[in-house]
């Protein structure tokens, strides 16, 4: 006969096995969905929206035009309104050619964008999810990781961005499918793979994609099949990612030819500082409250944070401890040099590597590296989770009270140091408060795991399971003030700025810019209001970064990850000069300026003053002086230059000009769009025609429908001949690297669809 203690032992596995196995995928998605909309309600429900720092100064706005542009029925090829006109789709991180975009383009954008952001939140769990359960088998494990990677500090930070949320969301999609790929191979798996890596590559963040290949390469050991055909499969997936994404890619890298960025661009600036380790325990440690009352580390403001909950710690360290397994090693490694590389030139390991491969510093704060820590600790969690539920009992709940007790010891040494040892900035109520709470939440969590163990019964084992999930998401969100707080979505209404400036509506054949002065940009920078919708209606009122493109005001500067390289240049030397005081009107009328913030003694810094003396955008008749480079830029700079007589051309065009001297030529209003410049030009003579916008190889120009050369002028901007008599000119801006680059997409789509028709054979473990 079974004795009575053995009929309950069964029961109890029985149960245990039940609650590993019940939190199936279906399961699981209302959960993770019912925390981020629990975290987020007035996004949700359409009362608010995001708008803190990059949100509302870079992501809202290209979305906005972005979304003008599709109603146009046009790609956001140029935009023609910020550092007078640049690329955009080339830009990369703005995630034109990212499909799930269509989503904010097609529902009003004020409330759609918001849903966009915390919906990749849902797809990040997910990939989690699915990632983990195939690591460790254990469905409740693949919950916990799901949870901790679709909700700590970091992910909650990057709701500011579209790309780097988008890509952090595939990361896990991008693991799992390109693994399954390299292990079993077949036409279908690998096609899933390459889509997958398409998509996180059509994000537009680097750095992410850069980190999830870097993992995907140094997990590429693992496996039963030969190493000689992982390898071919995976360059087999990287091809056609690289096929896939072919008309975002070779915009962006002939961009790249054409501006200011190189390896050097990049400085250690924004690392997170040597006492950073302790915010893992202590998320408010040496912090402060800046604006809206966010609180961020001080001289690091990439990230507000990157807690990822006290409970996630505690099992993470307890899968390093207990777990004897080559990934979780990798995992630790992983997650380690992350830390390390973050810490900048204080970690040693970031010095040395932009040493030995400066084109690391293309990665432009170290900070970011913590996001390869944030990507392991989730799964460290996941094989400590199915450690606590499959270890002897007395061992598990020795190894996590060993973990847990070392952790409250550590709090309390981190309290401790701040109230001995404060620095101007710390909020010492803020820092021990911050602390009590984690302790707090790390005890029932501790409790809600052994429940699980003890009881003998599915229902208690299945609340319990909720608890522990609950409180891993509790944890974060408790654990500082809003690091995305959000405001009425009415701050968002177009042209609300152009009757408050009282600009007339927006002209088809082209308005004048508005130039923000340095001052008035860094007073504008460091400027917080209280009230959230007065403090971003303040930016707009400034025109800061690129809150422009909401009124469709034309301006000097704006917020890109790469400018133009001549470009650049001009509007660094115009601000300085500008700053000091030095004239250079000639230079400002030709760049169409009729507004410019006032001086700071005269106000605010933020008030606008009229200049009647700027030009349209489109001038003729100038007399061409042949300089090049330093040489033209120093003139044009100087107080005496005159853009209404005089154009600088490069040395190089001098045999192809025949227009040599000042024409009185004469210019008709025409029709101006984004990528389209059409008007008619009248001059007794061979003429120059000067067009006071970037430069940039993909515009062509045409007189009477006949191809003419177009040439840079004034260093940065563009410059064409007419004969004599009156012609018709138009400009057209043409990518002839993104029409290549989406025929390679096309055909590579095609091949994919058609490998997705094959079946594939069962994958092996």
């Amino acid at each position: 006969m079974i004795s009575s203690e053995t009929a309950v032992a069964g029961v109890a596995e029985t149960n245990r096995r039940g609650i590993e196995t019940w939190f199936t995928a279906r399961r699981f998605l209302p959960v993770l969905a019912l925390f981020v909309c629990a975290t987020f309600p007035d996004v949700v429900t359409g009362r608010a929206t995001f708008f803190y720092r990059d949100f509302g100064a870079f992501t809202y706005p290209i979305a906005h035009y972005y979304r003008e542009c599709f109603w146009r029925g046009e790609l956001p090829l140029w935009n023609p309104l910020n550092d007078c006109g640049l690329p955009l789709l080339a830009q990369w991180n703005t995630a034109v050619l990212y499909p799930p975009s269509l989503f904010y383009l097609l529902f009003p954008l004020s409330w759609s964008l918001g849903v966009f952001q915390i919906g990749h939140l849902v797809l990040a769990g997910m990939g989690a999810y699915f990632l983990a359960r195939r690591w460790t088998g254990n469905s409740f494990a693949a919950a916990v990781a799901g949870v901790a990677f679709a909700f700590n500090g970091l992910s909650w930070h990057m709701l500011a961005w579209i790309s780097n949320l988008a890509a952090w969301s595939w990361m896990p999609w991008v693991v799992l499918s390109v693994e399954t790929a390299c292990r079993a191979g077949g036409g279908r798996r690998i096609s899933l793979a390459a889509l997958a890596g398409a998509m996180q590559m059509l994000t537009g963040s680097p750095e992410i994609i850069l980190l999830t290949w870097l993992w995907i390469c140094a997990a590429g050991a693992f496996g039963k099949s030969p190493w000689i055909q992982r390898i071919g499969r995976m360059f087999l997936i990287v091809a056609l990612v690289t096929g896939l994404a072919a008309a975002q890619l070779l915009p962006f890298l002939d961009l790249i030819i054409h501006s200011s960025r190189s390896p050097g661009f990049s400085d250690s600036g924004w690392a997170m500082p040597v006492s950073g380790w302790a915010n893992f325990l202590v998320p408010l440690f040496r912090c402060f409250a800046s604006g809206q009352g966010v609180y961020v580390q001080n001289d690091q403001y990439w990230t507000p944070s990157y807690y990822i909950g006290i409970g996630i710690i505690a099992l993470a360290l307890l899968a390093v401890w207990r777990v004897r397994d080559k990934r979780v090693l990798l995992l630790a490694s992983a997650g380690i040099f992350g830390f390390l590389m973050a810490l900048g030139m204080h970690g040693g390991i970031y010095s040395a590597l932009r040493i030995a491969f400066p084109q690391v510093g293309f990665m432009r704060y170290p900070i970011k590296f913590i996001t390869l820590t944030l990507f392991a600790l989730p799964f460290l969690a996941a094989y400590g989770s199915t450690w606590i539920l499959s270890a002897e009992p007395v061992r598990a709940r020795r190894g996590f009270a060993t973990i847990a007790a070392m952790m409250v010891l550590g709090i309390v040494a981190i309290v401790a140091w701040a109230w001995k040892h404060p620095l101007g900035w710390d909020d010492w109520a803020a820092t021990w408060k911050s602390g009590a709470v984690r302790v707090l939440f790390l005890a029932p969590i501790f409790g809600a795991f052994f429940l699980m163990r003890k009881a003998t019964d599915f229902r208690p084992r299945l609340i319990s399971g909720f608890c522990v999930l609950a409180l891993l998401w509790a944890d974060v969100f408790t654990h500082a003030p809003a690091i995305n707080p959000t405001v009425a979505r009415g701050v968002y209404e177009p042209g609300l700025m152009r009757a408050q400036l009282q600009l007339a509506p927006q002209s088809p054949s082209g308005d004048f810019r508005v130039m923000p002065t340095a001052p008035a940009i860094e007073k504008a920078r460091r400027t917080y209001l209280k009230d959230p919708a007065q403090d971003y209606l303040c930016r707009r009122l400034a025109l800061f970064d690129n809150c422009n493109l909401l009124d469709g005001i034309p301006k000097t500067d704006g917020f890109f990850s790469v400018y133009l390289q001549q470009y650049d240049q001009v509007l660094s030397f115009l601000f300085s000069y500008d700053r000091q005081g030095s004239n250079v009107d000639g230079l400002k009328d030709f760049l169409g300026i009729a507004r410019i913030n006032a001086p700071l003694t005269q106000g605010d810094g933020l008030d606008w003053a009229n200049r009647s003396s700027a030009l349209p955008l489109v001038t003729a008749g100038q007399r061409p002086v042949f300089a090049d480079g330093a040489a033209a830029l120093t003139n044009m700079l100087r107080p005496d230059f005159d853009p209404r007589t005089t154009v600088f051309l490069p040395s190089q065009t001098q045999s192809q000009v025949t227009a040599t001297n000042r024409v009185a030529a004469q210019i008709a209003p025409g029709q101006f769009s984004a990528q389209k410049l059409t008007f008619e030009v009248d001059a007794p003579a061979p003429a120059l025609v000067t067009v006071a916008q970037s430069y940039y190889h993909d515009w062509n120009a045409r007189v009477d429908g006949h191809a003419v050369p177009l040439w840079r002028a004034n260093h940065a901007f563009q410059a064409l001949e007419v004969p004599a008599g009156s012609h018709q000119v138009t400009l057209v801006y043409r990518d002839n690297y993104f029409l290549a680059g989406a025929i390679v997409s096309i055909i590579s789509l095609l091949v994919c669809s058609l490998a997705l028709r094959r079946p594939s054979m069962p994958c092996p473990a």
